[in-house]
């Protein structure tokens, strides 16, 4: 009678346990889960403010003001034997950069 008793304690309690070992695993998923969700939101609020900034710093008006106050790549040319005879070298700009952005509903080339 004891034995019976002592077995079906132990059995509860192994049960017991597993469950409690169960819920704790699964608690830790949820947790690994829910900080996924987290840097996932992060991620895309970070995305979403580059590529605002990326807009507005590539903004033909904005390259214009950068264009006037960066100082030009190329050195002034100095007046020589063929500048006389081929007239003055100007220096080139480098062309504003292209970006090709297209809307994803609109893209039926």
């Amino acid at each position: 009678m004891f034995f019976r008793f002592a077995a079906g304690l132990i059995l509860v309690v192994i049960v017991s346990m597993v469950g409690i070992d169960l819920e704790k695993q699964t608690l830790e998923m949820r947790r690994a889960v829910s900080g996924q969700y987290f840097q996932k939101d992060l991620l895309l609020e970070m995305h979403a403010h580059l590529r605002l900034e990326i807009q507005t710093l590539t903004a033909p008006s904005q390259l214009a003001k950068i264009d006037h106050t960066m100082p030009p790549l190329i050195t002034p040319h100095r007046p020589s034997i063929d500048s006389e005879r081929w007239g003055p070298a100007t220096p080139s700009l480098p062309p504003l950069p292209l970006l090709r952005w297209q809307h994803p509903a609109r893209s039926s080339n």
